[in-house]
């Protein structure tokens, strides 16, 4: 069986990208087997990253999480070729330098038949703080992102619009802890934007409602209140799921959903875990909870009654 190399190019327009595959290639032997990866590849082996694009926190992550062997790609026509520090120069040429460089970081690389557990073991995927990549989706100020997992890439999104073009090539429907972002380049967004994109919030609550891996833990006495109701995809849960969204709309606890639905706790649970990541629900106090106050009437008329008829007969 060939060695493998995964190499991931990131950041440049097509023209460039294509011509350094084609130099890249014709370094290694046909013994081994090159792929061009996504930078989101749990077992990329070398990155070439667009300087401008090399300060995000997913090429930062890559660098020193996964201890990716990496060069930044810098326009430099008086130094084409060369490889200095941690940048290469472009335009591409092969020189010595280049061509060790790429050959050394290729030596690191273990064989499938050898020690495949091993490389498996070198780059796994890198967890991150999935909440506060979420919120970066619902702020305006990122721009153009494009969002992947270790499983490849999910989405590009438009953060000051809200608007969301899905992977159609993606079969996977959920995503779990690695989910992440980086800027969008502009010929990215170029490719997409000619089509209608979807609703950034609708998309994202469908997301994770297919990610229970983010589940979070939830009290079930603590209340909450619905501002933004769900666009469920899922036709076999969306009853279920627009009933627990009109308790929530009026605030409720979990507990109150669960006694006046007679629903598994488990989706009652999702459903908030879901929507508090999207930030459609609120935790409110117990006292604005019209839930439990509407629960209560049909007891206190009931009292009343039996205290009106117990006067009358003189009781």
């Amino acid at each position: 069986m060939k060695e493998e190399v995964k190499i991931a190019i990131f950041g440049l327009s097509l023209n460039v990208l294509e011509n350094i595959k084609q130099k890249i290639t014709s370094i290694y032997a046909d013994s081994v087997e090159l792929k061009w990866a996504n930078i989101a590849d749990p077992q990329l082996d070398i990155l070439l990253v667009n300087d401008m694009f090399f300060g995000s926190p997913t090429i930062q992550s890559l660098v020193n999480g996964n201890r990716v062997p990496y060069l930044r790609l810098v326009n430099d026509s008086n130094k084409l070729g060369k490889i200095e520090n941690d940048v290469l120069y472009l335009p591409l040429t092969l020189s010595d330098t280049i061509q060790d460089w790429f050959k050394q970081s290729y030596k690191n690389v273990p064989t499938l038949q050898a020690s495949a557990s091993t490389k498996t073991e070198q780059h796994k995927p890198v967890n991150v703080d999935y909440e506060k990549v979420l919120d970066e989706f619902l702020s305006g100020r990122n721009g153009n992102v494009q969002v992947f997992d270790s499983k490849g890439n999910i989405a590009i999104v438009n953060t000051n619009t809200e608007q969301v073009w899905m992977n159609a090539e993606r079969r996977i429907a959920g995503t779990d802890q690695t989910i992440n972002f980086t800027y969008a380049t502009m010929q990215t967004m170029q490719s997409v934007t000619s089509q209608q994109g979807k609703d950034l919030r609708t998309w994202l609550w469908n997301l994770l409602w297919y990610s229970p891996v983010l589940d979070q833990d939830i009290s079930s006495d603590v209340y909450f209140k619905l501002n933004v109701w769900p666009q469920p995809e899922m036709v076999q849960d969306r009853q279920n799921i627009f009933k627990i969204a009109a308790c929530f709309e009026r605030g409720a606890s979990i507990k109150q959903v669960q006694k006046k639905l007679s629903l598994d706790k488990d989706i009652i649970e999702r459903f908030v875990s879901v929507s508090l990541l999207c930030k459609a629900i609120v935790e409110i106090q117990e006292q604005d909870a019209k839930l439990k106050i509407a629960d209560q009437r049909p007891e206190g008329s009931l009292r009343g009654f039996f205290g009106s008829l117990r006067s009358k007969l003189g009781l």
